[in-house]
């Protein structure tokens, strides 16, 4: 290839660095993955990890990172009370082709720099490593903090429910006291804690003993997805409304149930609502919110085969099946229970006098319209383990992101260290670990975070950021553009494909950002101290940063140069 074009130019020497002492030099993947850097030479060591994931198993993290299950169970209920009047399915449907670009971006980027860390490897090679370090800390802490809520909610949410839902389906009011016995605090914290020692646990012994436990339970909690898609389809609109009449019978002696609850939204003040096209656009976050997740494959690059292509396939598939999936359930769903119902009772439990015993409504009426056990055990067990299994995605996740940091010195080398038969950074591992339980006990016996966390803003602010790294990889690093996907070289009117969708993504992630800050239903806390919250995390990585990078300018190590050039391992 001739000089000046994009693959030579990568070829060309580093500026600054001396070829007569040269400072990168590789170690042996076979040698310790955590060998420390010694004297002013520049060293990065191979990672170490193995490359365990196929398509399959890609797309299978991917699909369980959004916990399809978990987030259809929730969507009804969340679109009902946050965006009423809006038509689920279009609002789903619209979002999703936009959504698309974020997978497309995130795709070409995990084919084009194939490492372990998501966009702290993107943006600190096409931005700046400061960038790069500042915004994947932010949704390193979202994911810590995620841990701790979502294992307190394996417990109060999952447990409980799937417990609540089995009682009142097979006539057992002895698992009503197990299911209220388990939201206590130090049962809760017990159990949860047992649940992520199970997590640290699979982490541990490696991404091979991993993927074959996330293959095996995935099948299992689908079942569960099965089941829910089946009863409604075959039942209709009278016989639900008649199995709610009979529920509320069983349970509080109280006939009509079904119509006493669209009685009681009325006569609090609810009404139907009808959207205009922009109160659709302002529902769009919803359609993302319903896939967050379904790009955590580019975090664990560096154990992904084949990344260019799997990367791409795996995210784009599991949205594409994640879509189909929700529109038939969500489909037969709003066929099945109604609108009317459904928002009436999303209206009343938002304003706190819910007369249903439990959330997660799709799968608890589902259950409602079958007294099969082992129909009403594949709910209960499926809604269970899209809870759980999100763990270990997100778990994974972290200990990446950790690992990531330690590679190019930002944290010390010794996070790094990956076990010689497993091939996993068990480091990495204990000190994510370490940190999910101290929050947890936090979430379990205070409210103190519960009143300040934002998840979907610290993620979000992360994902905006990537996508001007997407839009300028194409002038800022052509070696990268030209090493990767052809989809990386392609133009459209003259400017590139991936320019384009870092576009498209840009607006979206502003989107969500906005109704981030504008609907606290819709993410979280949004006030004085919550927006505190997330500039002190954002200031914390800023100042470890400017700490690392003095003490290895001291000992002659500045590793911005490496990181702007060192993209492929």
């Amino acid at each position: 290839m001739p000089d000046g074009t994009p693959r030579a130019a990568a070829r060309q020497p580093l500026a600054g660095v001396d070829r007569a002492r040269p400072r990168l030099h590789l170690v042996p993947s076979t040698a310790d993955a955590a060998t420390h850097l010694r004297g002013p030479s520049l060293a990065r060591p191979v990672s170490g990890l193995r490359r365990e994931f196929g398509l399959w198993d890609t797309f299978v993290f991917n699909t369980l990172g959004y916990a399809l299950g978990l987030v259809l169970a929730m969507t009804p209920f969340f679109a009902g009370s946050v965006f009423p009047g809006r038509n689920v399915l279009v609002v789903l449907t619209i979002g999703t082709v936009l959504t698309v670009f974020n997978g497309l971006v995130y795709g070409s980027l995990a084919g084009a720099m194939p490492r372990s860390g998501g966009e702290y490897v993107y943006n600190s090679r096409v931005l700046h490593p400061a960038v790069g370090f500042v915004t994947n800390w932010g949704l390193t802490w979202s994911q810590l903090l995620g841990l701790a809520i979502y294992t307190q909610w394996c417990v109060t949410h999952a447990v409980s429910v799937a417990l609540g839902t089995m009682a009142y389906a097979l006539d057992r009011p002895d698992l009503l006291g197990l299911a209220a016995w388990v939201e206590r605090p130090w049962a809760t914290f017990a159990v949860a804690t047992a649940l992520l020692g199970s997590v640290v646990a699979a982490q541990a012994a490696g991404m091979r003993f991993l993927r074959r436990l996330l293959n095996s339970f995935f099948i299992l909690a689908m079942a569960g997805f099965v089941t829910i898609l089946v009863l409604l389809v075959t039942n209709d609109h009278a016989s639900f409304a008649r199995a709610v009449d009979d529920f509320f019978w069983r349970t509080q002696g109280t006939p009509g149930g079904y119509q006493a609850v669209i009685d009681a939204a009325r006569a609090s003040g609810w009404g139907t609502q009808s959207a205009s096209w922009t109160g659709y656009l302002i529902a769009l976050p919803l359609a993302y919110w319903m896939f967050i997740g379904f790009t955590y494959s580019v975090y664990i690059g560096g154990e992904v085969r084949d990344p260019d292509r799997t990367q791409r396939w795996a995210i784009l598939g599991s949205l594409a099946v994640g879509y189909v999936l929700y529109m038939a359930v969500l489909g037969a769903y709003y066929h099945t229970v109604g609108s009317t119902f459904n928002d009436a009772a999303a209206y009343l439990e938002s304003s706190g006098r819910s007369p249903l015993p439990v959330s997660g409504v799709v799968n608890f009426f589902a259950g409602l319209l079958t007294r099969n056990v082992v129909l009403t055990l594949l709910i209960g067990a499926g809604f269970f383990l899209w809870h759980y299994l999100l763990l270990f995605v997100m778990f994974a996740v972290v200990v990446r992101n950790i690992f990531a940091w330690g590679l190019d010195e930002v944290l010390p080398r010794a996070v790094t260290r990956v076990g010689r038969r497993t091939r996993t950074p068990w480091v990495a591992t204990m000190v994510a670990g370490a940190t999910v339980l101290g929050l947890l006990a936090l979430f379990c016996f205070t409210t103190l975070f519960t009143e300040v966390f934002n998840y979907i803003v610290l993620f979000s602010i992360a994902f905006w950021v990537t996508s001007f790294a997407a839009m300028l990889l194409p002038y800022r690093r052509p070696d990268l553009a030209a090493s990767g996907h052809p989809l990386l070289a392609r133009r459209v009117l003259g400017v590139p494909v991936l320019t384009i969708g870092g576009l498209v993504n840009l607006v979206l992630f502003s989107l969500i950002l906005y109704a981030s800050f504008t609907l606290p239903a819709f993410s979280g806390p949004t006030g004085l101290r919550a927006t505190v919250f997330v500039a002190a995390i954002y200031l914390s990585a800023v100042a470890l940063y400017l700490v690392v990078r003095a003490y290895r300018r001291h000992h002659r190590r500045d590793l911005a140069p490496l990181l702007r050039y060192l993209s492929r391992e």
